[in-house]
This record gives C-alpha cells, sequence and structure tokens, in this order.
C-alpha cells in the first residue's frame, strides 16, 4: 500500500473516533472546519486510537480481538483526560466530587465508558466493517451484541439513543442538527470514494496500520502533545500528588490490558465469513443519529436540559462501574458453532 493511501486511510479512521467522540460529546461543534480541530483534536482521537490498534495487532496479529481487549485498550485511552484537559483532576464542572484528587464521577464516566465505546470501540468497528477485508474485531465481539448489530431494529435503536446523547450536547435542535450533518458530511465522502475505489476489498486492518518505522513517529508526536498540552493548559493544576493518582492508575489499567491481551492469545480463533456491507447502512445510521438528536432536543423548548443531564451522567457513571468490573472478571468463551452475523435492513 502506498503511503498516501495509507495516511488518507488512517486520517478516515481518526476522522471516524473524533465524531463518535467529540461530535456527539458536544466538546467540538465543528472539529473539522476550525484550526483547533484540525490541529489538535484529529490527530489526539487519531493518534491513540492508531497506536493501541498498533499495539493489539502486533500481539493478536490474524486472531478475533475479544471485546475486554478492545475495553481495556479504550480505558487507557481515556486518561488522556489527565494530563491533556485536566479533566480527571478538576471535572468537568466547578462542584465535581474529589476523591483522592480525582473528579470521581468525571472518571467514571470518562475512562470506563465514553472514551472505551465512544472514541475506540465504537469508531474501530465501523472503520473495520466499512473499510476492511477483515472482521477481526467484530467476531470477536459477545454473540448478544452481534446479534443486536445485525438486527435492523437494534441497530436504529443504537443509534436513536446516540441521538439522545447528542440532543443533550447541544444547544438548540438547530445546533444538533447542523454540528451532526455538517462534520458528517466529510466523513461519509470520503467512505464513499474510497468504497467507490473498492479499497475496502483490499486491505486488511493489519496493513492499514503504520509499520514499526511508522508508529514510532506516531508515538513521538503524540509524547510531544502530551508535554505541550501538559504544560501550557491549566499547568498550575499539576502536583505530585494528583500525577501520583494517574501514574498508579496508568499502571493498573496497562497490566489488566496486557492481562487480557495474554488471555486474548489463547482463545478459539476460526472466523465466520464476512459479508461486505452495504454503504446504504452507513447512510441510515448517520440519518437516524442526527435526526433522532434534533427532535429528541425537546428539552431546549421545556428548559429540561440540566436535569435530564444529570439523570443520564450519573446513570452512566453506575454503568461504567459495572461495565468494569464485568470486564475485568469476566473469563471469555468463544462458541466454535458457526453464526450468521449478516447484517440485513
Amino acid at each position: 500500500m502506498n503511503k498516501g493511501l495509507k495516511f488518507i486511510l488512517l486520517l478516515l479512521l481518526s476522522l471516524t473516533s473524533v465524531y463518535f467522540a467529540e461530535v456527539i460529546a458536544g466538546s467540538s461543534k465543528y472539529p473539522f472546519y476550525d484550526l483547533w480541530g484540525i490541529a489538535v483534536v484529529i490527530p489526539l482521537y487519531g493518534l491513540h486510537t492508531i497506536i493501541l490498534l498498533y499495539i493489539i495487532k502486533k500481539y493478536l496479529g490474524n486472531r478475533k480481538v475479544m471485546f475486554a481487549t478492545l475495553y481495556f485498550a479504550g480505558t487507557i485511552f481515556g486518561l488522556y483526560e489527565a494530563y491533556l484537559t485536566k479533566v480527571l483532576w478538576v471535572g468537568l464542572s466547578p462542584d465535581s466530587f474529589i476523591v483522592y484528587h480525582i473528579a470521581l464521577i468525571d472518571f467514571l464516566v470518562l475512562v470506563f465508558v465514553w472514551h472505551p465505546l465512544m472514541s475506540f470501540i465504537i469508531p474501530v468497528l465501523v472503520f473495520e466493517g466499512f473499510m476492511t477485508k477483515d472482521k477481526y474485531l467484530f467476531d470477536g465481539l459477545p454473540n448478544h451484541v452481534k446479534k443486536g448489530i445485525k438486527n435492523k431494529w437494534g441497530r436504529l435503536s443504537f443509534f436513536a439513543l446516540l441521538g439522545l446523547f447528542f440532543s443533550l450536547n447541544g444547544i438548540s435542535p438547530i445546533d444538533v442538527l447542523m454540528s451532526g450533518t455538517f462534520n458528517a458530511i466529510p466523513v461519509l465522502l470520503l467512505y464513499y470514494i474510497l468504497r467507490k475505489k473498492k479499497i475496502h476489498l483490499k486491505y486488511s486492518l493489519q496493513e492499514i496500520l503504520p509499520n514499526k518505522n511508522e508508529i514510532k513517529i506516531c508515538v513521538g508526536i503524540l509524547i510531544v502533545m502530551y508535554i505541550v498540552m501538559g504544560i501550557f493548559i491549566q499547568g498550575e493544576v499539576l502536583s505530585f500528588e494528583n500525577q501520583m493518582v494517574i501514574w498508579i492508575i496508568y499502571l493498573l489499567l496497562g497490566i489488566i490490558f496486557y492481562i487480557k491481551i495474554r488471555t486474548n492469545k489463547s482463545l478459539e480463533n476460526s472466523l465466520s465469513e464476512k459479508d461486505e456491507v452495504n454503504f446504504k447502512y452507513m447512510l441510515i445510521d448517520a440519518l437516524i443519529l442526527i435526526v433522532s438528536g434534533s427532535l429528541l432536543a425537546f428539552h431546549w423548548i421545556f428548559g429540561l436540559r440540566d436535569a435530564i443531564t444529570i439523570v443520564v451522567f450519573l446513570s452512566w457513571a453506575g454503568f461504567g462501574s459495572g461495565l468494569f468490573l464485568y470486564m475485568l472478571i469476566k473469563k471469555p468463551v468463544y462458541r466454535k458453532k458457526r453464526v450468521d452475523y449478516s447484517i440485513n435492513y
């Protein structure tokens, strides 16, 4: 694969991550059109996604990637909210609940739910499904999740739920509609152009990811971002005590991630045949997400946004705690019986 095409594909993976994580969260309204988004947000999400996927594929090769492996990679991703934004230390609001120098509720939501799912797992599954010839990530998912993806009502309900989350992060229904649509255009256009050229039938995820020398450049750039943003964005927040807590968390999550990769390598590895996914599925899902987000923004009219947001945020914190514990103790078992997980609408 030539380097130009590889760069475009990795850029598309980065844009997919930014759309699900930043646009739906409302953190960046138009990250594909402003200087901060182009210079910082896209590289930040892209480099984390690419480096973590590289580590996973380096050690697992052409093997199924179990959900727990992806999940704990995503939790490490989420820890960028410490050094790069300081949110894990100061919280998203002035009255955040701080425990041992950590904004506890914000930590549970961002590290255990939002970044593992929205920044990492969902984007890489979308990219693999629509832009690669293999399905090692998809086939490693729990069977009930694969069935949900196969079922059209399950998929539509999921994207409508994402629409609800999106609606909470917009100022108004028009705000949600505009942000969702204008940020979706370049992503959908890139997928469409590349699929028209049959790129999705030619390359595996492992071929698209950087090689050994290229990943060194990615790591170097990310380190520079951590140093610069760590110092110049609320650098006064840093102290030995709060950094020590984050270092311990990094160590613990890193150990768990390593254990999950080791466990993953010993699992049964037969793959089901991949059916080509029609581009119309992506268009339908994007439409459901954007339209439902706009329609569900009723809280703007009735002044319920803050109340609904608090309920959802606390629910996420509880869900994140449960998901983390479940992923920690769950022993993966792959069924050898072949099941049809083709997607139909």
